[in-house]
């Protein structure tokens, strides 16, 4: 961080004080603050160490302290020998120090935001993959990325735990993508970002909400659907500039939170020819669609090779965010139909066509149903069994939904695990279950995800199509609090795809 200037605890303070946030300071020395980290395992010396989270635990400051932080920030009074700024509210307080240790990037670097229930994650690599070669051809540099799949600003490439990272992580992100002289910084924004201020200060050149159903529901969440939706609306305090699913029936809600923040309102559909950006002549293709776009500039071909009809409604969010940006047509067009998610609705299928696999991250009521949706309209004629398995401790409402949605819709299902903390997947599943049973559906479980997924295609004794769903490309699973590193449900398909071709030439 040498490129970055650095200053003295009171300054932090002052910081503090003007927010209204500082209930007392023991400023002892005023110490050079260096480094600023809620992590006790990131802190160096000259390090500011913030106390958050619900189950902070002193023993986690006095890890601090030997690692060598000069300072502390927190709702309490530890009462140790350490430089003190006492707030009341660590959370509304960190963006704040993270633009003042990180220089302010937000103002050197263009955000655009993508939040909605469904389609986040898709709608950012289409965009990504637009601007990228827009801005390569410009002799520019590769686009930054923050969303649930992976993170890139220019210094770090990763795959990603959090969809929206916590503020000092995010303002380092675009520190990095700063220094490295990247313009455009893509990222997804969720709900908990919005609700826990993750956000603040943020302002984002353009913002597109996609789409809302009931989802991230639970004691450590949102407690209800209508704390979610207000935690949603709240993007658009971040920008001026919204684009709108016009064909959603929460147009009007969405439409007056906008309005409310006084954004300039860019509609898309591919129902209402009054739209900005209209998509209209849709075709299916071998691997996805064809369709027309209707822009205020004129009417164009444009092309997706991912199956669901669902996906056109992201490329044309994608389409009117680079429109806003001064994006060419001829760079969305190659965009999309270059554009590839891993473990984003990838299929793959047996020489024979007799199995097809498709592998999604769909973990919620909306994407279910789009997902089965998808498998009807795409693939007739083929058996539905699908794999899956909620979290634990996080979206509890998940098991009602998606087992219902899946007891309803497929013909066979396999419970399996999903990052499960610390609950017992067993019992997940159980849960999952008795909502399967309730609306008719039939399933087994099988804890170990390979096995599961192993044994729905070996149990394929007829024309079908395996829905793996929830992991996508990850290669972990959350077993309590750590990562554990496994086989991702792509390897698994292709690994079982490969050994049946052997045996079925």
């Amino acid at each position: 961080m040498s490129d970055l200037t650095s200053y003295k605890l009171s300054e932090y303070a002052q910081d503090m004080d003007k927010a209204n946030l500082l209930e007392s300071q023991d400023p002892g020395s005023d110490p050079v603050i260096t480094g600023l980290t809620y992590d006790s395992r990131n802190v160096f010396p000259g390090s500011l160490f913030v106390c958050k989270g619900r189950h902070f635990k002193k023993e986690y400051l006095l890890k601090a302290i030997d690692r060598g932080a000069v300072a502390y920030i927190s709702e309490d009074n530890f009462q140790v020998e350490l430089p003190l700024l006492q707030v009341s509210d660590v959370r509304v307080s960190m963006p704040i120090l993270a633009q003042r240790f990180y220089n302010h990037p937000e103002k050197d670097v263009e955000i655009i935001g993508i939040t909605g229930t469904k389609g986040k994650s898709t709608t950012a690599c289409y965009l990504r993959e637009i601007l990228n070669l827009w801005q390569l051809a410009e002799g520019a540099k590769e686009v930054a990325f923050i969303s649930t799949i992976d993170t890139y600003d220019g210094v770090d490439r990763f795959a990603s735990h959090l969809t929206t990272p916590e503020a000092i992580e995010l303002y380092m992100r675009l520190h990095n993508a700063r220094s490295s002289g990247i313009k455009y910084l893509v990222m997804e924004v969720s709900s908990q970002g919005l609700k826990y201020n993750r956000l603040d200060g943020i302002t984002y050149s353009a913002v597109a909400f996609l789409n809302i159903s009931e989802d991230h529901i639970s004691e450590i969440e949102h407690p209800d659907f209508d704390d979610y939706f207000r935690s949603k609306l709240r993007v658009f305090k971040h920008t001026s500039r919204a684009v709108i699913d016009l064909d959603q029936a929460e147009t009007a809600l969405i439409r007056q939170a906008a309005n409310d923040n006084n954004n300039r309102i860019y509609y898309y559909s591919r129902r209402n020819h009054a739209a900005d950006v209209y998509a209209s002549n849709v075709l299916k293709t071998e691997l996805g669609y064809s369709f027309d776009v209707t822009l205020p500039e004129g009417v164009y071909p444009f092309e997706i090779e991912t199956p669901g009809q669902f996906n056109i409604d992201n490329a044309l969010a994608a389409i009117s965010l680079a429109r806003l940006l001064g994006c060419p047509v001829s760079f969305m067009q190659r965009g999309l139909k270059l554009a590839r998610t891993p473990g984003r609705m990838e299929l793959f299928a047996t020489k024979d066509r007799k199995i097809l696999a498709l592998v999604d991250y769909a973990h919620n009521k909306l994407s279910f149903e789009k997902l089965f949706e998808t498998a009807s309209l795409d693939f007739p004629g083929y058996r539905q069994v699908i794999i899956f398995g909620c979290p634990g401790s996080k979206g509890i409402s998940r098991r009602h939904d998606l087992g219902t949605a899946a007891g309803r819709l497929a013909d066979y299902i396999y419970l399996t695990e999903e990052d499960p903390r610390y609950e017992d997947v067993g019992e997940i599943s159980r849960e999952i279950g008795r909502h399967i049973e309730a609306a008719g559906g039939s399933y087994e479980i099988i804890v170990d995800r390979k096995e599961a997924i192993r044994t729905a295609f070996d149990q394929a004794q007829e024309k079908t199509l395996l829905l793996i769903v929830g992991k996508g490309a990850e290669t972990t699973q959350m077993r309590g609090d750590n990562y554990e590193e496994v086989q991702s449900d792509v390897s698994i398909v292709q690994e079982l795809i490969a050994e049946y071709d052997r045996h079925n030439p």
